[in-house]
């Protein structure tokens, strides 16, 4: 019993100590999935003129970035995490792309990626 307890230990301490399988790259913008590749579904299905809620069944992450009475900016964050090739400690960097959509009177006016 007490055998199988420490080969139990052993076996999580092992897989936990173990490093995540994070891409090296050169440069993130270019080497990384784009957030329109990546929710190109997604954004095929939102049109201008659609109200919040329907964007927000698409993207349920989004979240208020600015609200006055008329005007409404909701932003959505796509992140990966990375290791540059020139970094020799193999230190995780994360690249954030954002989604940002633009409403009027509660409509979609238009998106864009925010850089």
């Amino acid at each position: 019993m007490k055998n199988i307890f420490i080969t139990l230990t052993i076996t999580l301490l092992v897989s936990c100590s173990s490093t995540p399988d994070f891409p090296t790259i050169n440069d993130p913008s270019v080497e990384l999935t784009s957030i329109k590749k990546q929710y190109k579904k997604e954004l095929a299905n939102i049109h201008v003129g659609d109200y919040i809620d329907f964007v927000a069944k698409q993207f349920p992450k989004i979240f208020i970035a600015s609200d006055n009475m008329k005007n409404t900016i909701y932003e959505f964050t796509y992140q990966q995490q990375y290791i540059l090739a020139d970094n020799n400690n193999d230190l995780t960097k994360t690249y954030t792309q954002t989604l940002r959509f633009y409403f009027i009177n509660r409509k979609l006016a238009h998106w864009q990626v925010k850089k």
